[in-house]
């Protein structure tokens, strides 16, 4: 009687262990999957338009990203945009977060010269996690003439803007600065200015390489003349024909290689003479702050 006693208590005591076990076992799938977002990367693709990158517009012309800086402490973005090769550069903004998708956020305009904004786009969440800037531009609109030659004047309602680009930010990929920005207008045209510079010289710094190769090539083909015409003396009549004609055909090199430093001296020299302007341009806005 007492081993079968002792049967049934060791029986439930095995009943609630795997009881015990399930119960726990639940508990834990249930805890890893409410967690799952902390530790598990999420698959979703933020897209993030790197700066200096230049992005055709739908319309006409080229936008290019030259800087981007998120400031938490103000909750804003900060843009400067170069638009190139743009035939209306009326532009209108509007932005939007990944963290409230379908509220548009308010944006100003700080700085706009010579194809160049500076934008903020302000009251970001703290965890934004994705910026849309949207560019939007008039469409072109096509005016009708009539028979006579007279343009028809119709009452149609005025088109709406049309999206030609939109500009992505990852807040992970994004610069960040802990200062608070609090530049001015002559900052910003400082701040314009200096990207300019930087893409003037840049410029000019390939040109000078691309001189640079165009010489070596014709120093090169100098060179090579120089051996087909050593070569000429131990040559037959037919032998010398081919070789002229070869000889013919560097010196043509070298004139068409000539005509491209000229090109590029002469791009190199309207270079300096925009660096030297915007030079006197960074002075005359340092002496008005």
């Amino acid at each position: 009687m007492k081993a079968l006693k002792d049967y049934k208590y060791n029986l439930r005591r095995k009943r609630s262990w795997v009881f015990s076990l399930i119960m726990a076992f639940m508990f834990f799938g249930f805890f890893t999957f409410l967690t799952s977002k902390v530790y598990i990367a999420s698959d979703e693709k933020l897209y993030h338009t790197e700066t200096g990158k230049t992005l055709d517009l739908s319309s006409s012309g080229t936008v290019t990203l030259e800087k981007r800086t998120y400031y938490p402490a103000q909750h804003q973005v900060e843009m400067v945009l170069k638009m190139d090769q743009v035939d209306d550069e009326n532009f209108q903004f509007k932005a939007q977060e990944k963290a409230n998708s379908g509220v548009d956020l308010p944006i100003k305009v700080l700085y706009q010269d010579d194809g160049y904004y500076v934008v903020r786009v302000k009251q970001l969440s703290s965890n934004w996690e994705a910026l849309a800037f949207d560019l939007y531009q008039k469409p072109v609109q096509e005016e009708s003439v009539d028979i006579e030659g007279s343009e028809e004047k119709t009452e149609e309602e005025e088109p709406e803007d049309e999206l030609v680009q939109t500009i992505s930010s990852d807040q992970t990929k994004t610069s960040t600065s802990p200062e608070k920005s609090s530049k001015d207008m002559q900052a910003y045209g400082l701040l314009v200015v200096d990207i300019q510079q930087k893409e003037v010289k840049k410029k000019m710094k390939s040109y000078e390489k691309a001189i640079e190769v165009e010489v070596e090539n014709q120093r090169a083909l100098r060179k090579e003349i120089g051996e087909l015409k050593a070569d000429m003396e131990y040559q037959i009549e037919t032998e010398k024909a081919e070789t002229e004609a070869q000889i013919s055909l560097k010196e043509d090199e070298i004139r068409m290689k000539e005509e491209s430093i000229s090109l590029y001296k002469d791009e190199k020299k309207m270079l300096k003479e925009k660096l030297k302007k915007l030079n006197e341009k960074e002075q005359d806005l340092a002496q008005t702050r």
